[in-house]
């Protein structure tokens, strides 16, 4: 792997000289023929294979049920998953009275003065202990893997799963957004912007960083992937009712278990309000049949959001309150309220932060940069912005993105925008509500990635009209910030918050 950007850089030169050579720049890709699809298709398969490498060198074996050592050994999943099968919600292990007994036990120090035994970020309320962790992978993946199994996954092969699907939900969202808004993309530019979407993504390096905090990050990614892409497909002006009810259908239900893996990712359910308003305008639908399209999406939705709801009553006495604010870890979090000190901050570490380039393998540092500036605690490790994925950057081009086929095309550009939008909003938000750390970016790096490559070529489709010389110079500068994307993604998967690949005995 130390000379991998060498041979990254050897196969961009030979890319363009190609591309050149054999004009690439100037074959659009055409859904209706085979052998384009089939390059499609052979180039996302091919984006599972550090997946592969990665599950197969990290740790990955299964845990024994019931557990052979201490329930509190376990991370979070696997106790809410105990508690389940034992028809409980609260994790079955109770508090020490030292806990009890506190005025605030949300304060570290507190805490730590009393030496009594409590599970690090775990939710106390109440008297009893809960998981805050959402319960989407156990739904998902715990109980199917343990009913074929008797055993539970790794958070490895959770994470691996959760990749797999995810890698893949990406390249089939950058296609259908094509489809739809960039009819002339370039073929070889599309081929190559599926490899960059799944290194800009961070799915690679929140696999690589497996554990029960990243288990929730992959699991919100991509649940809202395919919440993005069956809403794509489900709004879309092709395709039988049938066909659009079942995609409405499947959107909602990965938009609930988005819900229950990362809340603060359904901010991003904004970007599909221009699709749903497009799809109730069609003229040439019948009422009928657009709101048997909308009753399939709004149904499930709602059902969704009453289970969501009761969940969080029965243990929080709340319908709105996910037990964030009552984690045990190092600050009290109901504290954390929204800071427009932290505006320009956010903005700063989550798109502008780059890494430090060093001259041994992996060659990029994430930075630590403490911010000092904030009136109260704010979480701070390990972090790098988005943008230092030159791709990302693409997001900017959003408020150009209003032409399709020559014409204006306002869904276009009012979803583009808030894909945009939705990313620096939740940027903020999680700035003031967790802090910063590259685990975070992830929450919006799937998103810019596969939005920001779908602008880049649409960038490159304005060019076709340029002279040759031109024409292929933009082409190029496209191609050299996804093969940039694609080699910062690739040295991530080694440099990270965790860093297991460079110290596998960890």
């Amino acid at each position: 792997m130390e000379h991998f950007p060498l041979l990254l850089a050897s196969a961009a030169l030979l890319f363009l000289a190609a591309s050149y050579r054999f004009r690439w720049y100037e074959t659009p890709y055409t859904s209706k023929k085979r052998a384009h699809n089939l390059l499609v298709v052979g180039c996302a398969l091919c984006c599972l294979a550090p997946c592969i490498a990665v599950f197969c060198t990290l740790p990955h074996e299964n845990i024994a049920y019931p557990f052979e050592g201490l329930l509190e050994n376990q991370n979070a999943y696997e106790q809410q998953f105990d508690a389940f099968l034992k028809r409980q919600i609260a994790l079955d292990f109770a508090p020490d009275e030292r806990i009890l007994s506190l005025e605030n036990p949300y304060i570290w120090d507190t805490r730590t003065e009393t030496g009594a035994w409590y599970p690090w970020d775990r939710v106390l309320y109440d008297g009893q202990y809960y998981s805050y962790f959402g319960i989407a992978p156990i739904l998902t993946i715990y109980f199917p893997w343990y009913f074929i199994t008797g055993t539970l996954p790794a958070a490895g092969t959770v994470c691996f799963i959760l990749c797999m699907v995810g890698i893949l939900a990406a390249a089939a969202l950058l296609v259908v957004l094509v489809r739809r808004f960039v009819p002339n993309a370039t073929l070889s530019l599309l081929c190559l912007g599926i490899f960059a979407v799944s290194f800009g993504s961070l799915m690679f390096i929140v696999q690589a960083s497996a554990d029960m905090y990243y288990i929730a990050v992959q699991s919100g990614m991509t649940n809202l992937i395919l919440f993005l892409l069956f809403t794509v497909l489900g709004c879309g002006k092709n395709g039988k009712t049938p066909r659009r009810v079942v995609c409405l259908f499947l959107a909602a239900v990965f938009l609930v278990l988005t819900a229950l893996s990362r809340p603060n990712l359904l901010l991003f359910a904004l970007v599909s309000v221009p699709l749903f308003l497009s799809m109730l305008t069609e003229k040439t639908v019948r009422p009928s049949r657009r709101a048997v399209k909308l009753l399939s999406f709004i149904v499930p939705t709602l059902l969704g959001a009453a289970f969501v709801m009761w969940y969080n009553y029965v243990r929080f006495d709340s319908v709105f309150e996910f037990g964030a604010r009552y984690q045990l870890t190092v600050a009290d979090v109901s504290t954390y309220s929204v800071s427009l000190a932290l505006l320009l901050p956010s903005i700063y570490c989550y798109f502008l932060q780059m890494p430090i380039v060093q001259g041994k393998f992996p060659y990029l540092v994430l930075t630590y940069e403490p911010i000092q500036s904030y009136g109260g605690y704010l979480y701070t490790t390990w972090m790098m912005g988005a943008f230092a994925m030159p791709s990302l950057s693409g997001i900017l081009l959003s408020p150009i993105a209003r032409r399709r086929g020559g014409k204006k095309d306002n869904v276009k550009l009012f979803t583009f925008i808030l894909a945009a939008f939705c990313c620096f909003l939740l940027a903020f938000v999680d700035i003031c509500f967790a802090g910063v750390c590259i685990r975070y970016l992830a929450d919006i790096t799937a998103v810019a990635a596969v939005f920001s490559t779908a602008l880049w070529f649409d960038l490159d489709t304005r060019a076709a009209s340029l002279s040759h010389g031109k024409r292929f110079a933009v082409y190029a500068v496209i191609s050299v910030l996804l093969f940039a994307t694609i080699l910062v993604g690739t040295l991530l998967i080694f440099e990270n918050e965790r860093r297991y690949l460079l110290q596998p005995t960890v």
